[in-house]
């Protein structure tokens, strides 16, 4: 009883501290520490460390905090991992048991000689066979397991006997060598227990003093990583407070890295210790890191190693520092990537994904994932949907369509998935991009049932803010058409009431994505209107809202204004709209004058802001973002920072040749690695501008070498639009000529077409497509030979075309119309062959009116408005420069006609257009 007294002391101090908000509530901790007294005493007061699944997914996903390899299916052999050379009869006894029961007998049946290694011995293999039972026996139903069932471990907190060896700890703990102390503290943590639970804290508090008065080079660094990884899953005041002391010694011991074991270890401290990261430090990271891990004989612990420093160097803030180092140590792991664990490998595909290169170790870790898919038992839970995960983004239209069938039938129609599935369910959808609305409604209904009917811990704001970004991203991936209204109204409900009751509203960095949520989704029940308090706080607070914040929240008023763009009569809205936008345009101007050391992941999301509040421009920022890129060289740049900077730059429809030439030296650099999707993005840019460079003509052959290595991997539409930027610079070989029109391809665009999500444009989009590329190869090859076969689609859409109405092509008719008497020389609104639509056509020839040496000659004169010009210098785009040689290649001669020509001063004047048109039409040659 004495550990239960102790418990129930320590509950109401623990409970004012931990439940103290910013509203200075306190509940009531004499009520909550009786109850909870009367449940379980060790589990206080957080709802969260109730043990239910939630555990095993942590214990499972080894991805946030876990500091030893957890990643085997097979028990290891514990007893030289925490008592090496130790000849304890009892002990070697305890780590051969084979059910949690066989540990309890021994503890029970040798009561009188117990001591501190038997009682360290039991704690870790109660946590191996938790490991063993959750990987092994829940989620692959390994019925040759030998934990049974009735080991449960979702009820091991309460179990009598797991209690009792808690109190044995709590006996023995000052006698542990340092090594059992800290894999001990680590198992409970990782068992569930809560870190403030009396047994914890004291050995927590023992370890802490051994830490702080051991001389640094005696200091062991897994022994540091397990205190690291147990204090601060905790996540509060008082665990920061205790790592501030140890940080200093994770410093020096950084510098004192020698060996794989000691740089895994300290890059596991590093990776759970963000808050105190800086520059100067991250830099000394890395270069103990290339000294230490590049070039060096490979070897199952460097493997390991390589594993939790590309983890950390990834990590949000840092993932954009260190691109050469990345790649290196990818690269380090081609050729053994099928000896890494399912655990590692998901890791390092996020990795990749979130790099968008090396394409090496990208195909390599596909094939390797997708043999596994195929030996995998069809019923099997999590493991399946995170091989699924890796594999997706990458996948063929076929295979889609398998892993499509395999949700429908195994995880979501029939509701029969777990909590554990719900982030690998989400990444696998997503990039499906699926047209089966039922399984996006399973999923979500799924989602907001298991919110409900949940503890309120699983609502905490953090949580529900991952799951609003997660819906977001999922609507803006199916292009905003999949709207789930259940789940917008329950999320908003949940929203308004952290607002009102919780400290969402006093952090601008939680404010902003609960806002931003809250404008995006609108109907009927929620209203059109944005709520004028939100507005206004919003515009108070501007001056407080980070570079991510103010994209965050443009990115909701972009969603806000696509919802209600229908909605003819909304003054307040457009009001609220202009202000909100203003007034980040003025925040975005501040931050840029007051950092000048802006990152270019941090620029990007500038960029990508400021085209969110398309409505309301500001050119000073616009130009200030632009000449901020001119700081960075191409080694500052990275395929993913390149993806999204050619996609801001299409989006804000502007040509930049200087920033250009920066991403085209590093594709040249670096072609090798790239992945043909982000060449398709560059290619597309170069042709939709109608420019090439130097540096393009060069990277052209790697591009096109690129495009043909991954023809069969690529999406039907990206692989169309590469390959008409090829044709437009006359750089399309025969091999990918052969692959496009060839019935393999035409089968798998029929796939795509049959199972897209947007139904509504894709199918227009990719047919409009392959009928510009048959057309294109047809006139600018001829020698492939290729048949034209869209004749009755062009005359379809001929036949849909309307007339031209607007008043620059209405006033050009009417002055061609004077100039030319006989109507049987003029058409208007004619098509050429090959389906080319034409303003005008003439035919000159040498009649008294039309004295030109050269008989019946077509000519066609063609209207050019600003969107057929480029922004930057007001020169043709590369659809009408194509369209303008082709046009010329079929024997007409063409002439183009600026709007903002014929609509100049100087045209104002008497008969000036009729003197225009004739010199344009009878130039002299």
């Amino acid at each position: 009883m004495s550990l239960f007294k102790q418990l129930g002391t320590n509950l109401k101090i623990s409970t004012k501290i931990i439940h103290m908000k910013t509203t200075y509530k306190i509940i009531n901790s004499n009520a909550v520490c009786t109850n909870m007294y009367e449940i379980n005493p060790l589990k206080l007061v957080f709802p969260f460390q109730q043990f239910h699944r939630k555990y095993c997914f942590h214990s499972f996903r080894e991805d946030e905090t876990d500091s030893d390899a957890e990643d085997i299916e097979q028990k290891r052999d514990i007893k030289n991992i925490i008592l090496l050379d130790n000849n304890d009869t009892l002990a070697t006894k305890i780590s051969e048991c084979k059910s949690l029961q066989d540990i309890f007998d021994i503890l029970q049946n040798n009561n009188n000689q117990l001591n501190w290694k038997n009682i360290s011995m039991a704690i870790a293999m109660v946590r191996e066979l938790q490991i063993i039972y959750y990987r092994v026996c829940m989620f692959e139903k390994n019925l040759n397991s030998y934990i049974t069932p009735e080991d449960s471990f979702e009820n091991i907190l309460t179990n009598n006997d797991f209690l009792n060896l808690l109190n044995l700890m709590e006996e023995h703990f000052k006698f542990m060598n340092v090594q059992c102390l800290s894999y001990s503290l680590l198992c409970l943590h990782k068992i569930g227990v809560d870190i403030n639970c009396i047994v914890s804290k004291k050995l927590s508090n023992r370890l802490q003093t051994i830490l702080m008065t051991t001389p640094v080079e005696e200091v062991e660094t897994c022994i540091l990583s397990r205190f690291t990884v147990s204090i601060v899953s905790h996540r509060d005041l008082m665990g920061l407070y205790i790592l501030k002391d140890i940080w200093p010694i994770v410093l020096e011991k950084l510098n004192l890295c020698e060996t794989y074991e000691d740089i895994k270890h300290i890059s596991i401290c590093l990776y759970n210790l963000p808050w105190f990261l800086n520059k100067s430090v991250m830099d000394n990271f890395v270069t103990v890191v290339e000294h230490t891990l590049l070039n060096k004989p490979q070897h199952d612990d460097k493997i390991k190693c390589i594993v939790k420093v590309l983890r950390l160097i990834n990590s949000p803030y840092w993932f954009n520092q260190n691109i050469n180092l990345t790649r290196s140590l990818l690269l380090n792991l081609q050729g053994v990537i099928k000896h890494i664990a399912l655990y590692d490998m998901i890791q390092l595909q996020m990795i990749i994904v979130k790099q968008s290169e090396p394409y090496q170790l990208f195909e390599e870790i596909h094939n390797e994932t997708s043999k596994w898919l195929s030996k995998a038992d069809v019923d099997t839970d999590i493991t399946v949907l995170r091989l699924l995960s890796c594999i997706v983004p990458s996948s063929s239209a076929s295979r889609r369509k398998h892993i499509e069938s395999l949700l429908r039938k195994q995880f979501l129609l029939n509701n029969s998935f777990s909590q554990l599935c719900i982030g690998p369910l989400f990444n696998i959808i997503r990039n499906l991009k699926t047209s089966d609305l039922h399984i996006c409604n399973a999923y979500w209904s799924s989602v907001l049932d298991w919110l409900i009917s949940g503890k309120p811990s699983i609502r905490e704001h953090h949580k529900l803010l991952r799951i609003c970004n997660r819906y977001m991203n999922f609507n803006n991936n199916m292009s905003g058409t999949y709207r789930h209204y259940k789940f917008e109204n329950q999320m908003i409900n949940w929203l308004n009431e952290e607002l009102e009751q919780g400290v969402s509203a006093i952090i601008p960095s939680k404010f902003s994505k609960i806002f931003s949520f809250f404008i995006s989704y609108p109907n009927e029940n929620i209203g059109y209107e944005m709520p004028e308090v939100m507005v206004k706080k919003v515009l108070d607070t501007v001056g407080q809202y980070s570079v991510y914040d103010c994209y965050i929240i443009s990115r909701g008023l972009n969603t806000a204004f696509i919802n209600r763009k229908n909605k003819t009569s909304l003054p307040m809205f457009l009001d609220q709209y202009v202000r909100l936008c203003t007034a980040l345009n003025k925040r975005c101007l501040e931050i840029l004058n007051q950092e000048p050391n802006l990152s270019i992941d941090q620029l990007n999301s500038l960029y990508r802001g400021y085209n969110h509040r398309y409505n309301v421009k500001e050119p000073e920022l616009f130009y200030k973002i632009l000449d901020r890129y001119k700081n960075f060289t191409s080694e500052h740049f990275s395929s993913r920072t390149i993806k999204e900077l050619t996609y801001n730059l299409v989006t804000s429809d502007w040509y930049d040749a200087e920033l250009l030439d920066k991403c085209l030296k590093y594709f040249i650099k670096n072609h090798k690695y790239l992945l043909a999707e982000n060449v398709e993005k560059i290619l597309t840019v170069f042709f939709l501008y109608g420019v090439n460079s130097e540096k393009f003509i060069e990277f052209l052959p790697y591009a096109t070498e690129i495009i043909n290595r991954d023809k069969l991997k690529m999406s039907g539409l990206n692989f169309m639009r590469a390959s008409l930027a090829l044709c437009y610079f006359y750089s399309l070989p025969s091999s990918i000529k052969d692959y496009l029109f060839s019935v393999e391809f035409l089968e798998k665009l029929d796939d795509e077409l049959n199972n897209c999500y947007a139904k509504a444009t894709y199918p227009l989009k990719v047919r409009q497509l392959l009928m510009i590329l048959n057309r294109t190869v047809c006139i600018d090859y001829p020698e492939f030979d290729v048949p034209w076969f869209h004749t009755k689609y062009c005359e379809e859409i001929q036949s849909l075309v309307p007339k031209h109405t607007g008043s620059f092509y209405l006033d050009v008719e009417k002055k061609l119309g004077q100039l030319i008497k006989n109507k049987g020389y003029l058409k208007a609104n004619s098509f050429s062959p090959y389906g080319y639509k034409l303003d005008f056509e003439i035919i000159l020839n040498n009649s008294k009116q039309f004295k030109r040496e050269n008989k019946n000659e077509k000519l066609t004169l063609l209207l050019l408005n600003e969107k057929d010009l480029r922004k930057t210098d007001n020169e043709m785009r590369g659809i009408s420069k194509l369209k303008q040689r082709h046009l010329e290649i079929l024997g007409y001669r063409v002439v183009w006609i600026k709007k903002s020509i014929w609509n100049s001063m100087f045209m104002t004047e008497p008969e000036a257009k009729l003197s225009y048109l004739k010199s344009l039409i009878w130039k002299k040659p």
